[in-house]
C-alpha cells in the first residue's frame, strides 16, 4: 500500500498488490513504485486531496516512468498516464538502446551505459546534444547534467542550455565514504530550481548554484473542476502544477468580466493551490452560475516571463 497526502489529516492510499517495494520517485500527482517482486513497476496517480489514488500504469520495470526505449535503437517513446496511450517518439541518432532515461521540462537525458554514448535531447529545439559518457550515475537538471567522477572525486556539471555541451567542475567530493549505488548518498540535484547539493567530509551540506538559466514558467498539469456546493469548510480547491515556484493571483469573474473575487499567494513548491469559499471580495455569497477564472503566475526566481492561464467553472 502507498499512502500520501498534503498533511496528516488528508491522507489517501492505494493498494499496490505488492509488498516490500520502494518509492523510486514522484512528480506532481504521480508516484513511481518499484515492487518488491522482481520486475514489478507501477505508477500511482493521486489526484485532488479528496480523491483516492489509483494505479495509472502497471508494467514490467523499465528505465523511466513516462519515457521508455522505443521500438527501434536510438528511439525514446513518451506515454500519457491519463490515457495510457503513446504520445510521441523522438530519435536520438544513437545505435543503442538507452539504459537510463530522465526528463526535465523539454529535455530528455539518455545513456547507453558507462561504455556507450549519452546525450540530452531538447524536444523544444528538436536536437540532440552529445554529452560525455557517464563514469558514474548522472542526474539531469533544468538545462544541465551533473555527474560524479569516482576516480577524481570531482562533481562535474555539463551545461546544455545553449545547444552545446560545456563541462566544468562544481565541487570536489571527499575521497572517503564512497557511494556505490546512486548519487543520493553524496549529492543531489534540484531538477527545477537549478541548484546542486553535496556532502563534504564533515557531513556538512553545501548548496552550489548551477549558473544555468532556468526554463520559463510552464504548466505541467491541472485539476480544475466545477463544484456543486462551496462553503468555508469545503472550498473550491483547484490545483495547477507548475514547473517551479511562483507568486500568483487568481481572479474569479462573471462572464461579462466583473471580478467577484481575487486571491493571491506564493508557492514554496511548484503547485498552486488556492481555495475559494464561494464569497465575493465584499464577503457576500456569490451567486450560482458560470464563472471565468484567470491565473497569473510570476516565477519566484525572477527568470522568465509571467504565465497566464484562463478557464471556466460552474458553481452549483
Amino acid at each position: 500500500m502507498i499512502e500520501t497526502g498534503l498533511d496528516t489529516a488528508s491522507l489517501q492510499n492505494v493498494q499496490t498488490g505488492d509488498s516490500r517495494g520502494r518509492i523510486a520517485g514522484g512528480t506532481g500527482r504521480y508516484v513511481l513504485y518499484n515492487g518488491g517482486t522482481p520486475g514489478v513497476q507501477k505508477i500511482v496517480d493521486f489526484p485532488r486531496g479528496a480523491t483516492a489514488g489509483k494505479i495509472a500504469l502497471s508494467r514490467h520495470r523499465t528505465t523511466a516512468a513516462l519515457w521508455t526505449p522505443g521500438g527501434a535503437k536510438g528511439s525514446i517513446t513518451g506515454h500519457d498516464l491519463k490515457t495510457g496511450e503513446t504520445t510521441t517518439t523522438v530519435t536520438t541518432g544513437s545505435r543503442c538502446v538507452p539504459t537510463d532515461i530522465q526528463a526535465v521540462n523539454s529535455r530528455l537525458y539518455w545513456s547507453c551505459g558507462a561504455s556507450g554514448p549519452a546525450g540530452v535531447y531538447d524536444r523544444a529545439a528538436q536536437r540532440n546534444i552529445s554529452v560525455p559518457a557517464r563514469p558514474s550515475p548522472a542526474r539531469l537538471g533544468d538545462g544541465f547534467l551533473v555527474r560524479e567522477n569516482r576516480t577524481t572525486h570531482q562533481l562535474l556539471l555539463t551545461d546544455v542550455h545553449t545547444g552545446t555541451a560545456q563541462t566544468r567542475v562544481v565541487a570536489v567530493l571527499p575521497t572517503t565514504d564512497q557511494n556505490t549505488g546512486t548519487s543520493n548518498g553524496r549529492w543531489a540535484v534540484d531538477r527545477f530550481g537549478g541548484q546542486i547539493a553535496y556532502l563534504d567530509y564533515y557531513k556538512k551540506v553545501w548548496i552550489v548554484p548551477s549558473g544555468v538559466p532556468t526554463s520559463p514558467l510552464a504548466q505541467m498539469d491541472a485539476q480544475v473542476y466545477s463544484p456543486s456546493v462551496i462553503t468555508r469548510s469545503a472550498p473550491w480547491s483547484p490545483v495547477w502544477q507548475l514547473n517551479k515556484p511562483s507568486t500568483w493571483t487568481l481572479t474569479i469573474a462573471t462572464p461579462s468580466g466583473t471580478v467577484r473575487r481575487t486571491l493571491t499567494g506564493a508557492s514554496t513548491g511548484a503547485a498552486v493551490r488556492p481555495a475559494w469559499d464561494g464569497t465575493t471580495d465584499s464577503g457576500a455569497a456569490a451567486a450560482t452560475g458560470r464563472y471565468t477564472w484567470k491565473l497569473t503566475a510570476r516565477p519566484r526566481d525572477g527568470q522568465g516571463r509571467t504565465l497566464t492561464l484562463t478557464g471556466t467553472m460552474t458553481l452549483g
